[in-house]
């Protein structure tokens, strides 16, 4: 008698879809250091224009925070008042207007009205003005001579207007002229002059946009070199110090990101402290400085999986959220922060209430964001995301249509040529993906893989973030193939998935991920074609993959149980027994650190209870059939009621009762055995395709009850459930000669008892 015992490999790629979403940005701390040149001779002031840090593969929109406000040298209004900086827009006109080009005043007029302007943008986001302002701050330069003391100054604004206009639409040249502008101005002024740090400070700002932009290490380490200088140039009581070093800490965590460097988490969160503490409550920056130590706090979880770094990552943003007024410029992007912390804390530890709140504080940041305003698509994708997740947990269709809805429309705000469009298009791929496997719409497979692709070709090559979209890229190839079955698809999800790995560093944080991506497909593709390289490649990536995440990371549990999966399919095809033992060995790992409540816990259990049990049919050892019902059981326990998962594990809890009971004898087996795969068949809707599986499993538990005592009713039914296996099963399925053999078995054995003809015949 043919008994199939059905292997639940669960959660095989519950990585896939894990390498992008987003996250909270840093804050960077005096962006744009412009210096208003005032025509009576006074001292220089400055204005502080000071925009969000891009997270590394989660970017979030440049926002310009924090305006300081360019003094008034003739007494026009105050900063913050849209109709004086109108008036004072039409003053320094006419003042330029009015003086001759060889005037030595006009160069600083030229300069002040440049700062206006670029003011003006950066509130309403007129591209007039920013256009307009880098033409004064050019004219000022081109009007003032070399060794002139005020060139530097002149310099670094222009090089400040450039960088905005780059952060708004994306332009290479002015991001690389920006970085000229500010080089030059660093190269002419002296160590010791008051002004060096500004200039460094700005340097380093424009390096750090270019690397979050193109990739270039170069620009990365340059932009934390300067971002030092200025620190060290500050004296400590200086009101500048705190702003340097939190944009030393932004440099620090940026490379940590990339390059997974413990050194630079560490220190990034002991300046990011320092400068909190280097500022006093009440202090307008105290909340940016809050919410930028927390998310290098966060960072730095996302990585080792500390969760007192989560607990104060959640704290400072709360702190941050609660001290900045709702009318304040920069309450979305606090809300935003502390949305996707609490987003990360629910992704760790499951609670209901933090993914309701962060929703809550996405929808608020939304609100507040006005229309056109370049941070709307911004908030509208966090938004997105958190829908996302809590449709993925709770399965309310309404979250997905929203969360579609909401990415869609980050997209299509998000303006072609901006940097930030291709990781857009990646969340919105993500969640027509996710639609696509709850509802098995084509349409919506086949519109992820287009905004994955787009989100591939529109991102450089070299750019940090090139592996994630081709990771996720892969992920709806692979699902894809899954469904149609197209071999081109498989080889081109293998060939995306390779290409992100290797563009990705060891220490980067991503790697393992992708490795585990890479080590999956590769297994499928052998259970697909057979190919033995495969299966050894794979088992080599997953083993990478386990070796590279850290022992507190909350993935390892999955990794582990992955490399014990490829290792158990190895088994099953070459027989060696190091895989079977090596496969138990790292799924009892998984099962080891999951906690009690984990929603995987259930899956390692049942893979590792589907090792043992292979090994007991191999060796015979009953340590290993009764550890395998064991783990069965507690998977079963587990496992709620509705779950989509509980009718296999209890078809392989009630497989696993039936073998034992065939080697002991002991019929409470047997009839737990039973109840077991009744209950499983129960549970699974007619026209599942494993619907005749269960059937016959529950068919083979019967017949054995019939062959040891007797009673006809168990026959009977064993027939009927083989009977209804093969009904529901199509011709040409691989499966219907076992259930064909299994029926006629059953309908001989019914012929040699009670010797009905029509038994024979059938």
């Amino acid at each position: 008698m043919i008994l199939k015992t059905k292997v639940v490999a669960v959660d095989l790629f519950r990585q896939a879809l894990g390498a992008e979403r987003p996250n909270d940005e840093t804050e960077a701390e005096g962006r744009l250091q412009d210096v208003a040149i005032n025509t009576d001779n006074e001292n220089n002031d400055s204005e502080r224009h000071e925009t969000t840090d891009s997270v590394l593969q989660y970017p979030r929109s440049q926002t310009p925070l924090d305006d300081v406000g360019i003094p008034l040298s003739h007494g026009v209004g105050v900063p913050g008042d849209d109709e004086n900086i109108d008036k004072r827009i039409e003053r320094e006109q006419e003042a330029v207007i009015s003086t001759p080009d060889d005037h030595p005043d006009k160069p600083k007029q030229l300069s002040n009205l440049g700062n206006s302007l670029h003011t003006r943008f950066q509130r309403f986001g007129n591209l007039d003005d920013a256009n307009s302002a880098i033409v004064q701050h050019q004219a000022a330069v081109n009007l003032t001579p070399d060794g002139h003391p005020d060139k530097p100054a002149l310099l670094n604004n222009l090089g400040n207007s450039l960088l905005t206009r780059f952060e708004r639409l994306g332009n290479l040249d002015d991001i690389h002229n920006a970085i000229a502008k500010h080089q030059a101005a660093v190269n002419l002024t002296l160590d010791d002059h008051p002004d060096k740090h500004h200039w460094l400070n700005n340097l380093g700002n424009s390096l750090l946009t270019r690397f979050e932009c193109l990739g270039n290490l170069d620009d990365i380490h340059n932009a934390t070199v300067r971002y030092q200088e200025a620190v060290n140039l500050t004296p400590d009581d200086h009101p500048e110090k705190p702003g340097r070093l939190g944009n030393l800490g932004s440099s620090l965590l940026t490379r940590f990101r990339r390059l997974g460097n413990l050194d630079d988490a560490n220190n990034a969160i002991v300046r990011h402290q320092e400068a909190v503490n280097l500022t006093p409550d009440g202090h307008p920056d105290k909340p940016r400085r809050l919410a930028n130590l927390g998310s290098s706090l966060l960072t730095r979880f996302e990585r080792f999986g500390n969760l007192d770094d989560m607990s104060n990552a959640v704290m400072r943003h709360q702190a941050a959220a609660k001290l900045t007024p709702d009318d304040h410029p920069d309450k979305p992007s606090r809300l935003d922060s502390l949305g996707s912390s609490l987003r990360m804390r629910f992704e760790r530890l499951g609670n209901l209430d933090d993914i309701h709140d962060a929703i809550a504080q996405h929808q608020a940041a939304v609100k507040l964001t006005p229309e056109g305003h370049p941070d709307k698509p911004c908030s509208l994708d966090y938004l997105g995301t958190c829908l996302l997740i809590r449709f993925e947990h709770l399965g309310n269709l309404d979250d997905i249509r929203n969360a579609i809805a909401r990415h869609q429309e980050a997209v299509k705000f998000t303006p072609d040529g901006h940097p930030e469009k291709p990781s857009r298009l990646n969340s919105f791929g993500n969640s027509l993906l996710t639609q696509f496997e709850h509802l098995g719409n084509p349409d919506d497979l086949e519109k992820a893989i287009v905004q994955f692709q787009v989100a591939v070709d529109l991102t450089p090559d070299g750019h940090p973030d090139k592996p994630t979209p081709l990771n996720n890229l892969g992920n709806s190839l692979l699902i894809r193939f899954e469904h149609l079955g197209n071999l081109d698809d498989m080889d081109n999800a293998i060939a995306q998935y390779q290409q992100a790995a290797s563009l990705t560093p060891d220490e980067h944080p991503d790697k393992p991920s992708l490795l585990n991506n890479l080590g999956s497909s590769a297994c499928t593709r052998f259970e697909r074609l057979g190919n033995l390289d495969d299966m050894d490649n794979a088992i080599a990536w997953l083993q990478a993959a386990v070796k590279l995440t850290p022992d507190s990371h909350p993935d390892k549990p999955s990794r582990f149980a992955n490399l014990g999966t490829s290792l158990f399919t190895r088994f099953e095809r070459l027989g060696n027994l190091d895989d079977i033992h090596n496969a138990i060995v790292q799924h009892q790992l998984a099962v080891k650190l999951t906690p009690d409540g984990h929603p995987d816990k259930p899956g390692w259990l049942n893979n590792l209870g589907n090792s043992l049990l292979t090994r007991f049919k191999r060796l015979g050892n009953l340590d290993d059939i009764n550890n395998a019902t064991a783990r069965y059981q507690e998977a079963v326990n587990l496992t709620p009621d509705g779950h989509p998962l509980k009718s296999s594990r209890l078809t392989n809890l009630g497989n696993s009762l039936l073998t034992r009971f065939k080697r002991l004898g002991n019929l409470g087996d047997m009839n737990n055995a039973i109840v077991r795969h009744q209950a499983a068949v129960n549970l699974i809707p007619d026209g599942h395709p494993d619907k005749p599986s269960w059937l016959n499993n529950l068919g083979n538990s019967l017949l054995t009850q019939f062959e040891q005592l007797g009673n006809l009713d168990d026959i009977n039914n064993a027939i009927r459930r083989y009977q209804a296996a093969v009904n529901l099963t199509s011709d040409g399925h691989p499966d219907k000669p076992r259930w064909l053999n299994n029926l006629g078995h059953t309908l001989l054995t019914r012929f040699k008892r009670l010797g009905h003809p029509h038994d024979a015949e059938a």
